[in-house]
């Protein structure tokens, strides 16, 4: 590659992975509201639940319920595992951005390559 492309692969480069940076938090934002509202949703959320039971000093929230009057704590299972979700969430991100990057730049260096010119080869047979 001549210097012209690798700068322009570099500038790329910082452009894209800008943009997979941008459009992973947008994404993490999303995801994490779908999972509170639709996959668990007995996990605390002030505009649904009510809250039952709480530490006054540390502000710790111990129990709380619902508009059907069904009480939730920190025990109940879709509560324990809002954490594994978080986190598979953020795997599922991490893994499809760094491979969007990838061929992306993998595309992007197979362009400038196939617009370089051809170098000379200055061939002379080998004599014996």
């Amino acid at each position: 590659m001549t210097e012209i492309s690798k700068e322009k692969l570099n500038k790329f480069s910082l452009a894209l992975s800008c943009g997979i940076f941008v459009f992973s938090i947008l994404l993490f934002w999303l995801g994490l509201n779908l999972l509170k509202s639709e996959i668990f949703p007995h996990y605390y959320n002030p505009s649904k639940h009510v809250i039952v039971k709480q530490n006054p000093d540390t502000k710790e929230i111990y129990a709380w319920k619902d508009a059907e009057g069904k009480v939730y704590t920190q025990e109940d299972a879709q509560v324990k595992n809002f954490t594994w979700g978080i986190t598979a969430l953020l795997l599922i991100i991490m893994i499809f951005g760094t491979t969007v990057y990838n061929l992306i730049i993998k595309y992007y260096t197979k362009i400038l390559i196939e617009k370089e010119p051809e170098p000379r080869r200055n061939y002379v047979a080998r004599l014996q």
